[in-house]
């Protein structure tokens, strides 16, 4: 089996962190670390490993129609693991959606 690195995005989460405050709508970026015979299984393990990561952790109000949306970004082939890293899910890295949206709408004027 090869190993692989691949950078997920995730976006469109509606996260509610505490039930007395709404929800916001956030994304986030994640290194997954996976051993496969192809890259397009790595991306698809990379996708499950994540998913039940995130189960546990954050409690998501998206409704049915507006669904979050995870995202291959980029699959990279390994010789090794690199050193000092959290495997098989390096940290999530999340950013608030309304906050990237306002910065670029300021961008463009």
């Amino acid at each position: 089996m090869t190993k692989f690195a691949v950078l997920i995005h995730g976006v469109n989460f509606s996260i509610q962190e505490n039930p007395n405050e709404a929800a916001e709508l956030r994304g986030f970026y994640v290194s997954a670390f996976v051993e496969a015979d192809s890259a397009e299984r790595a991306e698809s393990e990379a996708i499950d490993l994540v998913r039940k990561s995130l189960r546990p952790r954050v409690t998501l109000t998206n409704l049915d129609n507006n669904p979050p949306r995870l995202l291959v970004d980029e699959v990279a082939e390994l010789t090794d693991w690199p050193e000092r890293c959290s495997r098989p899910l390096s940290g999530f890295a999340f950013y608030n959606e309304s906050d990237e949206a306002e910065d670029m709408k300021s961008q463009r004027e």
